[in-house]
């Protein structure tokens, strides 16, 4: 995978940076073990896709697990750092920003997907830029003083990876390029804000595209595509270091163990998804060099 631009985002380089603190005495058993997610669309729906997967952590553990509403990228980022949050699964440069705090905080697990509309297979997606089909915008330079949405801040589909390769391409910053630029604060409200014709354009990860035209918010004829980036690596499930091994291996385990496949059967289903595979820091090596500014 090679990106065509530096991905210098200056949301991502100003969250949390050089916070190594020196390696703990004791590992951490905390009496609950707290899950979140990034809210990239609907959070509720997701949560409650993973709930046979909870329920695995929390037998092979021995913990109840507790889970952490997401309020925002950034809040989901600051918990994990702040020691409030042990396991997350995080969007790719939400997880550059988290590790850059805390060099121990640990990748494990993706999702594979299935391929969809706009999905491919296997545990990589892409950023669009969506129009309405019908509307006059026909390609990139059409958009100019258009109303442009993107997700949060953070998102990488939704707002970093478009503001580094898609604004170059035109020369210059979304805020000279667009009319109006906001933020929906997830992929999601993009989506159904870009259906009520409330915004000309909105950038999207390809999945949630595909879960927008299943649930019927935004039907796939309605649907334009003037923009698709290079293969983005998916949202990895994290851990933080500082939790004692054994429950770390609990915790893979419930992902990767015996029955894993079976007993998670549902959670796949629900989200399109093939399976969970295994991933390491280094699969985020490119978007971390891009980020920095560093070509790989």
């Amino acid at each position: 995978m090679r990106w065509l631009l530096p991905l210098v985002c200056s949301t991502i380089l100003n969250w949390p940076h050089n916070l190594h603190a020196a390696p703990d005495a004791a590992c951490e058993t905390p009496a609950a073990i707290r899950f979140s997610i990034v809210p990239a669309g609907d959070s509720e729906k997701r949560l409650k896709a993973f709930r046979p997967l909870l329920r695995r952590i929390e037998t092979l553990s021995g913990h109840p697990v507790k889970v952490v509403r997401p309020q925002s990228y950034a809040a989901v980022v600051e918990g994990i750092l702040a020691g409030g949050i042990d396991v997350a699964e995080l969007g790719p440069a939400a997880y550059v920003a988290a590790r850059n705090g805390d060099s121990r905080i640990t990748p494990f697990a993706t999702l594979a997907m299935r391929p969809g509309i706009f999905q491919v297979t296997g545990p990589f997606y892409h950023s669009l830029l969506a129009v309405l089909a019908d509307g006059p915008h026909v390609d990139a330079a059409a958009l100019k003083g258009a109303r442009l949405a993107l997700a949060d801040p953070g998102s990488t589909s939704g707002s970093l990876v478009p503001r580094a390769l898609f604004a170059p391409l035109l020369g210059a910053p979304f805020e000279h390029l667009f009319g109006a630029v906001s933020y929906s604060g997830n992929h999601r409200k993009s989506v159904v804000a870009l259906a009520a014709g409330e915004v000309d354009a909105i950038f999207i990860a390809s999945n949630q595209l595909d879960e927008a035209a299943a649930a019927g918010i935004l039907p796939v004829d309605r649907v334009r595509i003037l923009w698709k980036s290079e293969p983005i690596p998916r949202d990895p499930f994290v851990q933080r270091g500082q939790l004692c091994e054994p429950l770390r291996q609990a915790i893979r385990a419930a992902f990767f163990g015996p029955g894993a496949e079976t007993a998670l059967r549902s959670v796949f289903d629900d989200l399109q998804a093939e399976r969970f595979v295994g991933i390491d820091d280094s699969h985020y090596a490119v978007l971390r060099q891009a980020i920095s500014g560093k070509r790989p």
